[in-house]
């Protein structure tokens, strides 16, 4: 069965993402609980207030999947609903049609980890 994980709107205003780490690659064999992405919401254009309103997120796997392709890059800025990453329950089925859902994910608040964000890019 093909599934996807399109960036979800976790916050009402929220418009897009910044990725800022992607754990997923192609042909990968997840269990529940693996990272998928850290990202960030910045909310300054629409709700301007005395601290920047930035959030910082990551995504992570419900249920066992093997992972067929990763849109996600880090550094890049994604719109809700883009796809982000795709998935079959099998390894070796087909990527064509439609796929039947969204995976399930856990969206955790995370800290800001600025440095070592910008460790992992270098």
């Amino acid at each position: 069965m093909l599934l996807t994980l399109t960036l979800p709107r976790i916050h009402d205003l929220m418009t897009a993402a910044t990725i800022e780490a992607v754990y997923a690659r192609a042909g990968d064999a997840l269990a529940i609980g693996s990272k998928l992405c850290d990202l960030t919401v910045d909310l300054s254009a629409v709700a301007a207030q005395d601290c920047p309103p930035i959030s910082h997120f990551r995504l992570v796997l419900r249920e066992r999947l093997w992972v067929r392709d990763v849109a996600a890059l880090p550094g890049g800025d994604v719109a809700v609903g883009a796809t982000l990453m795709r998935f079959t329950t099998a390894p070796d089925e087909p990527l064509d049609g439609v796929p039947a859902r969204e995976v399930r994910v856990s969206i955790a608040g995370i800290l800001a980890q600025t440095d070592a964000w910008e460790r992992q890019r270098a």
